[in-house]
């Protein structure tokens, strides 16, 4: 698969060439293996499993997702903005790291000033809608 933006950006890949082209190659990752999953089984969005379940194998599909059909619109009340002195030393963060407010509700810092610090609790793909090139391998 490859899933991207509108604008074209790759957002993520299943294919290596695909991911050393774009700047998404991941060492770690192991190219080989297949996005693996159970049509109809709860492991991926319903809109996701109703185009799958309707392909040949190796037959190539592209697919756009509207933002409500996967992460929703971007939510301005999910960027709050708290007081330093009641979160307390934050001098090993900056903006743009990942942290987890209440300990799951992940956050971008967005501005850090000497007062206060914002973060943003929305996925980083909320409001945009995503296009998947997908192909499938083989069903079992």
């Amino acid at each position: 698969y490859i899933w991207r933006l509108e604008d074209g950006t790759v957002f993520d890949t299943s294919i290596q060439s695909i991911a050393e082209a774009c700047g998404k190659y991941n060492e770690a990752r192991n190219y080989n293996e297949w996005l693996s999953f159970e049509a109809q089984g709860g492991q991926m969005v319903k809109w996701f499993d109703n185009w799958v379940i309707w392909m040949k194998v190796w037959q190539t599909k592209t697919v756009q997702f509207w933002p409500e059909e996967w992460y929703g619109e971007y939510d301005e009340n999910l960027v709050i903005t708290a007081p330093i002195d009641e979160i307390g030393d934050i001098s090993q963060f900056k903006e743009w790291d990942t942290v987890y407010l209440w300990m799951w509700y992940p956050a971008k810092i967005v501005k850090i000033t000497d007062k206060e610090v914002t973060f943003d609790m929305n996925s980083e793909l909320a409001g945009k809608s995503l296009i998947f090139d997908i192909t499938l391998k083989s069903i079992n």
